[in-house]
């Protein structure tokens, strides 16, 4: 079974409360950075979309498909994290505020990266929710 309060209780992850401040500093600066950002934006989107349909199917599966999907489940993490990367990057650039960057996590090791992968999941969260 998966309980929300669960997870939080036994593992450090990134909460709802903290993916959703970061998701809110990143489209409050979006609007304003151009169509650039609003690519980037939605490429991060695309990715982090990809990502968390892999993960959920990862945290269902047997090892053996563990095992089959592991390499595709860990470029579809690196792609969310090229896609944050590249969109901070850009907003440095124009001397826009990333300071969503620190909640997310900025690494690419350890609890960092899955901080990351936790804010992809929130993200293909809330597109299936605007989905409706």
């Amino acid at each position: 079974m998966f309980d929300y309060d669960e997870i939080l209780s036994k593992a450090p992850v990134l909460s709802f409360e903290e993916a959703k401040n970061a998701h809110q500093l990143i489209l409050s600066t979006i609007d304003g950075a151009g169509k650039d950002a609003k690519e980037l934006y939605s490429d991060l989107v695309d990715a982090c979309i990809s990502y968390a349909n892999i993960r959920a199917i990862w945290s269902t599966s047997t090892n053996k498909v563990r095992s089959d999907i592991d390499l595709k489940r860990t470029e579809k993490h690196n792609a969310v994290i090229s896609s944050l990367n590249a969109l901070e990057r850009y907003l440095n650039q124009k001397n826009i505020d990333t300071s969503w960057r620190k909640i997310v996590g900025t690494g690419s090791v350890g609890q960092e990266r899955k901080r990351q992968g936790d804010f992809a999941c929130y993200i293909a969260y809330v597109c299936g929710l605007a989905a409706r």
